[in-house]
């Protein structure tokens, strides 16, 4: 499911973000191609099982290669700041008010 992934959606929102869900399930290609296209500052990406997690270092293998200037916090039942550290995350949040703090920090930092 998507809960955590429509609560930290939502807060980021009401914090003046503008955010675009492109949903659960979303291959890594698409991801990258998306950040390319709107050129975004932070991707947020969420595992809430590790059959997930996989797919998530795929993602951020093909924003860093595609999108070298977008920062990357990662989030979810399943992660760690050891793993977020091991698949190369700028960030690890350990709920959605931290991922807000450091999209704030991000966005500050390149403005």
């Amino acid at each position: 499911h998507d809960i955590g992934k429509n609560i930290v959606k939502l807060l980021l929102e009401n914090y003046g973000f503008n955010v675009v869900d492109l949903g659960k399930d979303v291959p890594p290609q698409v991801i990258a191609d998306k950040v390319v296209e709107l050129h975004a500052p932070v991707v947020g990406l969420s595992a809430l099982m590790t059959t997930t997690v996989v797919q998530m270092q795929e993602t951020i293998k093909q924003l860093r290669l595609k999108a070298p200037w977008c920062k990357i916090i990662v989030g979810g039942a399943v992660l760690t700041q050891e793993y977020a550290d091991k698949i190369g995350a700028d960030k690890y949040a350990k709920d959605a008010m931290e991922g807000v703090r450091y999209a704030q920090e991000i966005i500050n930092a390149i403005s």
